[in-house]
């Protein structure tokens, strides 16, 4: 049921990161991306803040079922008034769409590791995000097919709409297997709405965080590139919006595959520790690649690999780390370390890139560059990360 619902949701999200994209680039420049991904931090601290609070007060489950319906409410406000509210609700939209998939997201992985044991994570990891991924899978190649003819404002609503049966379906998931609960000196935020002494506390989550900041500097280097070069070479907006639908339409092909047949083979025959450090060996060589063979294509295949890794393999592989952990750290502290740094992580890239370019030109060649730069960072932090674990 949880990967039905999670199916809906990333469905509905690629009718929102599509689109919202390629508005964005209808009211603002590509080199004005940085200010909006900079302001997602103050967002994404507000949001998980009350979501915190949510779950001391409400429980798990009804907190999912209240971000999912505010996401979809505000989707639907958004299609109403996005033809007459202009630049600033395109601004708007960028930075909530950058905040409330991560913090979903988190929350369907929450209760998965929840209801899993260590040996079934290994097992059913993939293609419990195998089936989520078939999702964006179908948006995509909706998107890439039908916007030219039903227009890009349109798909706004679609994904509040989809957002119903999403909602239908965690809440079955939740009925199926029981709402998680805290132990008692746990429950109801006794320790904090956040945990965030967990993050220190705990070695495992403190390396992915570091982790997760790492590698999002590193996706969001070359997606600041590759949004460069998109908006250079496709100027018409539906034509842009095709154009991302297809790209993502791709990757999440990609990832789907790797979900059903590489993901369970790789996890229960291969050592964690080798996959985690080999993923950002091989952004390391992408980004590489991306500095001396500077194009489109060069930086949509760097772009690609990532996403693609980073929505399977890697994600799988990650959250069995979460399982023998305690509720705190599934539900609170990962929501900082993953959530919250994930989008940290592209808002301070994006301050530092927008207070750079303030004072001298950037080439081209800095993104991949420093986006290699900081999978080597990764690529380090992966041992430590693998060479301790303890539960708390």
């Amino acid at each position: 049921m949880s990967a039905l619902s999670a199916m809906f949701f990333f469905c509905g999200y690629e009718f929102v990161r599509s689109p919202v994209e390629s508005i964005f680039l209808a009211h603002w420049q590509a080199t004005d991306k940085p200010y909006a991904i900079a302001c997602v931090p103050v967002m994404m601290a507000a949001m998980i803040y009350l979501y915190g609070i949510m779950l001391s007060k409400i429980g798990a489950k009804k907190s999912m079922l209240v971000s999912m319906l505010s996401s979809g409410l505000l989707l639907f406000l958004a299609w109403l008034f996005v033809g007459t509210a202009g630049r600033w609700l395109a601004f708007f939209l960028l930075v909530f769409k950058e905040s409330y998939v991560v913090i979903i997201s988190e929350q369907y992985w929450s209760f998965i590791n929840s209801v899993l044991k260590d040996d079934e994570g290994k097992i059913f990891n993939g293609p419990v995000a195998g089936i989520a991924a078939f999702g964006p899978l179908v948006g995509g190649w909706l998107i890439s097919h039908y916007v030219q003819i039903i227009g890009t404002d349109r798909f706004l609503m679609y994904a509040a709409v989809i957002m119903i049966p999403a909602l239908i379906l965690a809440f079955a998931g939740y009925e199926k297997a029981g709402e998680p609960q805290p132990e008692k000196d746990e429950a109801g935020g006794k320790k904090g709405h956040l945990h965030l002494s967990l993050l220190f506390e705990n070695k495992t989550v403190l390396f992915i965080a570091l982790i997760i900041f790492s590698a999002q500097v590193v996706s969001t280097l070359l997606d600041f590139r590759w949004t460069q070069l998109v908006q250079n070479f496709i100027s018409d907006q539906d034509a842009r919006t095709a154009y991302f639908g297809r790209f993502w339409m791709l990757v999440n092909t990609f990832s789907f595959s790797m979900q059903f047949l590489l993901t369970p083979i790789l996890l229960r025959n291969v050592e964690r520790r080798a996959i985690l450090v080999l993923i950002p060996a091989i952004h390391v060589l992408t980004c590489a690649g991306m500095f001396f063979f500077p194009s489109l294509r060069m930086a949509s295949t760097a772009f690609f690999m990532f996403k693609g890794l980073d929505y399977s393999i890697f994600r799988a592989s990650k959250e069995t780390l979460y399982i023998p952990l305690s509720y705190d750290t599934r539900y609170r502290a990962k929501q900082v370390a993953d959530a919250f740094m994930y989008r940290f992580a592209k808002g301070a890239t994006a301050t530092a890139i927008s207070g750079l370019k303030n004072l001298i030109t950037i080439a081209p060649g800095f993104y991949p560059a420093l986006s290699a730069v900081f999978a080597a960072i990764w690529l380090g932090l992966s041992f430590p990360l693998t060479a301790a674990r303890k539960k708390a």
